[in-house]
């Protein structure tokens, strides 16, 4: 697996390389120190990487243009921010222009791991601060299903694995006996779980068991 990182602190793109090296014993890493970096690295790859993971603010380039760029000339690699940014209006742009996942640089560990294998296994990762948002911006992140047509389309939005974790849910089982089952880190189930609220649309597990039983 390749992964590409683009931050200007060099001692945030060591650690991040060194906690990204544990996703994969065959992962290769490669550091930009900004934007136009990650540019030319991109051009220059004859493989493309499986992940880029960028910071929101760097040196050259507008975020909202190289993004926007990347997203344009390679709709398929996932696109994670970290930024130690945790204003809602940062989150709702990077999501907004099409990142994958928003991780704030305060995260532990175990969460920004959590949410690269949720992002890296098709889902897409938001923060719970994303979810205090009470403006209308908010519609592109967390807004409810309408109807019921879209209540469906919602559930069928879920990856794999969350239908798995959201099927055991409706079960009753807790997120540990989750992870025992799916065999996945407590963390993990975490990750996905809030994943499978902000696609339905839903605040708690029985809401979320509610509509799955609904709309299946």
């Amino acid at each position: 697996m390749k992964i590409l990182i683009a931050d200007d602190h060099p001692l945030y793109r060591m650690a991040l390389s060194g906690l990204l090296a544990q996703l994969d014993a065959e992962t290769t890493i490669i550091d930009c120190n900004d934007f136009k970096e990650l540019q030319e690295e991109m051009e220059s790859e004859t493989t493309l990487p499986d992940l880029i993971v960028l910071d929101i603010r760097m040196p050259g380039s507008s975020f909202e243009e190289a993004l926007g760029k990347l997203k344009k000339e390679h709709p398929s690699i996932p696109v994670v921010v970290v930024s130690a940014s945790e204003e809602v209006s940062d989150m709702t742009l990077a999501l907004s222009l099409g990142a994958d996942g928003y991780i704030p640089k305060s995260s532990t560990r175990e969460v920004l791991i959590s949410a690269i294998r949720l992002v890296l296994s098709g889902g897409k990762y938001i923060p719970s601060q994303a979810f205090s948002i009470t403006s209308s911006a908010s519609s592109a992140i967390s807004a409810p299903p309408a109807n019921q047509e879209q209540s469906v389309q919602a559930t069928l939005q879920l990856t794999r694995r969350q239908k798995n974790v959201l099927e055991l849910m409706a079960q009753g089982q807790s997120n540990k006996e989750i992870a025992n089952a799916l065999e996945l880190a407590e963390s993990t189930v975490k990750v996905h779980i809030t994943a499978i609220f902000r696609t339905l649309g839903v605040s708690n597990r029985t809401q979320a068991v509610l509509h799955a039983k609904e709309y299946a």
